[in-house]
């Protein structure tokens, strides 16, 4: 079990079809998916601002859903639901929407994959990979959820196998900017920032891979460009590079370290503003247990003002035989200058079909 918030980003580069034989071909259409429901509270109990002492209790449900009409022709929809307000006060169950985060049509072979609709596009992998409850606060930062557009992806081997990945997109202005339930307002060109064109003029490459020399190892690089909004603002330019590395310890133990590093240029696409993210951690698997400890590092300087935040998390979790995952964690951070201690707690369970 992954214990920290479930996001399941659509990367087609790293998607690689399956060769079955005649005999176990499936008929077509088929329907695939995964049904993710998790209950998490988050209890703030020490910090220096005390109207952010607060404990929060809410749901995340993710539906991800594969209609396949061919071995390489799909339609791929994830739908979410959870809070879509940050909270203020404690609060239990409220300020709950549904949306839709991901919607494509794909196109995938053992050579290439074609995707056009509703994305993710192909930018770091710490706001997904890195373990914890809490493992990817800051790096979800730079996660580019929600961009309509259109990429492809081109599969080669060299010494291992790698992915070379190419998309172009805009923040998504439709009715699916909005949320059902409580409404988390659509998004409108007018409302500018970085990437907000209704244009294809966004884009984002990245090569991803791993080398047969180095079992378990995978990296990433990856280049963002989300051009300048009706607002006035500038093109916003990222630069990413990471990496995991999966090895067993013992014959019943593995361990997962993980490393990464962003930087942004024109950072929320304000001339001169920059922003550099370090995400540094690993996770353990035991059996049914899994521990992770996560550091992250935001350095930003806006205006002439630099403001440097971390996130420190250690987590701990068990999966009974049933599935029903049960995660704790803790909490350490500084952000905005504001030192702030919690604990959290995760119930999950998934439901494959």
């Amino acid at each position: 079990m992954a214990m920290k918030k479930l996001v399941l980003p659509l990367l087609p580069a790293l998607c690689f079809s399956l060769n079955v034989s005649a005999e176990e071909a499936p008929s077509y259409p088929t329907i695939s998916g995964e049904l993710s429901l998790e209950l998490q509270n988050d209890w703030t109990y020490d910090s220096d601002d005390k109207a952010s002492e607060i404990n929060d209790l809410y749901p995340t449900v993710v539906l991800s859903t594969k209609v396949a009409f061919t071995q390489s022709l799909s339609i791929n929809l994830e739908a979410t639901v959870e809070p879509v307000q940050d909270a203020t006060d404690d609060r239990a169950f409220e300020d709950i929407g549904g949306y839709v985060n991901i919607l494509t049509v794909n196109y995938d072979t053992d050579l290439f994959s074609l995707y056009a609709g509703k994305f993710t596009p192909n930018f770091g992998i710490a706001w997904d990979a890195a373990p914890g409850l809490y493992g990817a606060d800051l790096s979800e930062d730079y996660e580019l959820a929600e961009m309509i557009g259109l990429g492809g992806a081109l599969n080669f081997s060299a010494a291992g196998y790698h992915t070379v990945s190419v998309s172009s997109f805009f923040k998504d202005t439709s009715f699916f900017s909005d949320s059902v339930g409580d409404s988390r307002g659509p998004l409108d060109k007018k409302d500018g920032g970085a990437g907000n064109t209704e244009k294809l003029n966004s884009f984002a490459i990245a090569l991803d891979g791993n080398f047969t020399a180095v079992d378990g190892l995978r990296y990433h690089l990856g280049f963002s460009s989300l051009a300048e909004g009706d607002d006035g603002t500038d093109r916003q330019n990222g630069f990413a590079t990471g990496a995991d590395y999966q090895f067993n310890v013992t014959d019943t133990i593995s361990a997962t370290p993980l490393i990464e590093y962003v930087y942004l240029d024109n950072n929320g696409g304000i001339d001169g503003d920059t922003a550099h993210y370090l995400s540094a951690g690993v996770g353990f698997e035991y059996g049914a247990w899994n521990a992770s400890a996560m550091y992250q590092r935001r350095d930003t300087e806006t205006g002439g003002t630099d403001v440097d935040d971390y996130v420190a998390d250690l987590s701990v979790g068990y999966t009974f035989e049933n599935g029903i995952g049960i995660a704790g964690g803790w909490r350490f951070a500084e952000e905005g200058n504001i030192d702030n201690q919690g604990l959290g707690l995760l119930v999950s369970y998934a439901i494959e079909f």
